[in-house]
């Protein structure tokens, strides 16, 4: 792997995306699937200038015994990408989305599971300079809407000026994570001086937007996602 770009994550689409134009597609039912990402890197000099993003969203749940398996150096030469980044797997805290695009519904394998290319990225230089940093706000070109169900956990950063950040998803990378134990997080993260994390219950269906066509994302320390939202709490 480039040894100048070896990143665990690439905080998760935090650079701006180019859809095709596909239909949109919304979703049901996604809380706790699992799924994971391929990203190739290509162009540039010593960094990529861009990034093709895989994913098995929508096809499987990216089986274990395959992902374990998979070897970046292997997919480069089939590929001709400068450089791999294996994002997985992950897990969705949402539960459902409206308006989510694939750049190309056709499929591709790679290490026998199947995927579909859903954005190409082109990192800025300030994403590069930030992208090993937790709780570090990055703006993702977007109009996918979360969907929250009442009744249902919500995980949530809120940072020091109030605003509310729900999890999206939940990694297993650099930690062991499930469902049962993220309502523990408060006591396990890493917080910034002003930052704080808590969890509820949802009294009602709650819809997490883009804000014209912008989203605001930023990890913890664990690699597990979140996207801000229009609430806002007094500190």
């Amino acid at each position: 792997m480039n040894k100048f770009f070896s990143v665990p994550l690439l905080i998760v689409l935090t650079f701006i995306c180019l859809l095709s134009g596909a239909s949109a597609e919304n979703r049901t039912n996604m809380r706790g699937e699992r799924y994971g990402e391929v990203l190739l890197g290509k162009g540039g000099l010593l960094l990529p200038s861009e990034f093709d993003v895989y994913n098995t969203i929508g096809l499987n749940d990216c089986p274990e015994s395959l992902w374990s398996k998979l070897d970046p150096e292997k997919i480069k030469q089939e590929t001709g990408a400068k450089v791999v980044e294996l994002n997985g797997p992950r897990y969705w805290t949402i539960d459902g989305l409206v308006n989510s695009s694939l750049v190309n519904t056709a499929k591709r394998s790679f290490g026998g599971i199947e995927m579909r290319l859903a954005a190409v990225v082109k990192p800025s230089i300030q994403d590069k300079i930030s992208l090993k940093k937790p709780y570090v706000i990055h703006q993702v070109a977007r109009d996918t809407t979360w969907l929250f169900k009442a009744g249902k956990p919500v995980y949530q950063l809120i940072d020091p000026d109030g605003l509310v950040y729900f999890m999206q998803s939940y990694s297993v990378q650099k930690k062991k994570q499930n469902a049962s134990n993220l309502a523990q997080l408060a006591s396990q993260l890493s917080l910034p001086k002003g930052w704080k994390f808590q969890t509820m219950n949802l009294k009602e269906d709650f819809a997490l937007k883009a804000e014209n066509g912008l989203a605001y994302v930023t990890q913890d320390n664990f690699a597990n996602t979140y996207q801000r939202s229009s609430l806002k709490v007094d500190k």
